[in-house]
């Protein structure tokens, strides 16, 4: 008998997932568990492992294309008897001989969907909604992909003799773009620029290194000033719900750090980074940049952060306009540490100075509060010893 394998739930509120990478052929013969197909959801990859032992007689469904939970994946002949999971095929679903199409206008999306889809010419109608009642929004909008041509004639292919090649966007790539075009496409972005005096920072961390023999980074530090900094401005960790009008102010405090890794960037989150020590957060950070890096990193690390920090230091620059981690409302940016001559004292000196630069949502965050959110974490950066009294 030929057994139909449906893309089964991977994850707390994960809906659909994309096809990365096929493990195996039609024709080839897989094992119990073997595992079929590598599936990316929300930023992680996972392989989906095969219920039954067969031949594959049909996948569905090419490397890049999106696939819903509850879709058929793959088809394996199983031969006589009735396979441990999923028993029934699927039938597909299909509508009524002569029901009309559903309309745009029975879709259940706010304005600012339907003009965000306008504008990207997306028919609302396509597009899987997974708020309250089936309502599309915008990150169902930002997800969602056309069903992609098929044929030869949608994979151009390289020549020996051209001058450009191709790269898939796929994967991980395409996950980056499409939340980056969401957050820039909704949320109001504007940035505020500040510099900051870490010498002090500097010289307590040399120290510390020294005497310990460890390799403590600037980044637990500037994670504790930021949590000092959302505990006085409680704003800047929150997302807005536009369907519910509502402002939501987290009481939690997930810091994401952005992460490069081979494959792209991804965010993975410090839970509950205000609960954690200083040497504790120097640990989850290298623990969570290992396992990025590595391609380890597991779905519950990347999910929930209402805070992110993305840092360009080590490789120079003078400043960025970091996009906002959506729906999130704010992300700071960290830049360089160099000697610059400035003002103290009515004296030039030379100083360590690092920018920062903050981007935040308007419709949520005005302009004062981020000079002050910033002002805030300077005080605490410039004056590391007050990181051990505590709040201010």
């Amino acid at each position: 008998m030929v057994f139909q394998f449906k893309l089964p739930d991977i994850g707390e509120g994960v809906v659909e997932g994309e096809i990365v990478k096929w493990l195996v052929t039609d024709g080839e013969s897989v094992r119990e568990d073997q595992p079929l197909v590598e599936v990316m959801t929300d930023k992680a990859t996972v392989e989906i492992p095969s219920p039954v032992a067969g031949k594959v007689a049909k996948r569905h469904g090419q490397e890049g294309t999106t696939i819903s939970v509850g879709a058929v994946l793959v088809e394996i002949e199983t031969g006589n008897g009735t396979p441990r999971a999923q028993s029934k095929t699927i039938e597909r679903e299909a509508l009524s001989p002569g029901r009309p199409p559903r309309h745009e206008m029975d879709v259940l999306a706010t304005p600012a969907v339907r003009r965000l889809a306008r504008e990207r010419g997306v028919d609302l109608t396509k597009v899987k909604g997974t708020g309250t009642g089936g309502r599309i929004t915008m990150e169902d909008l930002g997800q969602y992909q056309p069903e992609p041509e098929t044929g030869e004639a949608a994979r151009p292919a390289v020549g020996s003799g051209e001058r450009e090649e191709t790269v898939a966007y796929r994967g991980l790539r395409r996950k980056i773009g499409e939340r980056m075009s969401t957050s820039k496409t909704t949320a109001a972005h504007y940035t505020y620029v500040e510099e900051v005096d870490v010498t002090e920072l500097t010289r307590v961390r040399s120290i510390y290194n020294e005497m310990s023999g460890g390799r403590l980074t600037y980044l637990p530090f500037i994670v504790k000033a930021v949590i000092e900094g959302l505990r006085k401005y409680p704003l800047l960790n929150s997302s807005l719900d536009e369907e519910n009008e509502v402002i939501r102010v987290k009481r939690y405090l997930n810091i994401g750090i952005a992460t490069a890794t081979p494959d792209g960037l991804i965010v993975p989150v410090i839970k509950d980074a205000d609960q954690k020590s200083m040497l504790e957060l120097a640990k989850e950070i290298a623990r969570l940049s290992e396992a990025a890096k590595e391609g380890k990193i597991k779905v519950e690390d990347l999910k929930d952060g209402t805070f992110t920090i993305t840092s360009l230091g080590t490789l120079g620059g003078l400043m960025a306009t970091p996009i906002i981690n959506y729906p999130e409302v704010a992300i700071l940016g960290l830049h360089k540490i160099t000697p610059r001559p400035v003002v103290r004292d009515n004296q030039v000196v030379i100083r360590e100075i690092m920018n920062v630069s903050i981007s935040l949502d308007h419709r949520v965050v005005d302009g004062a509060v981020a000079a002050q959110f910033i002002a805030h974490v300077r005080t605490y950066l410039e004056n590391p010893g007050l990181l051990a009294l505590g709040s201010l």
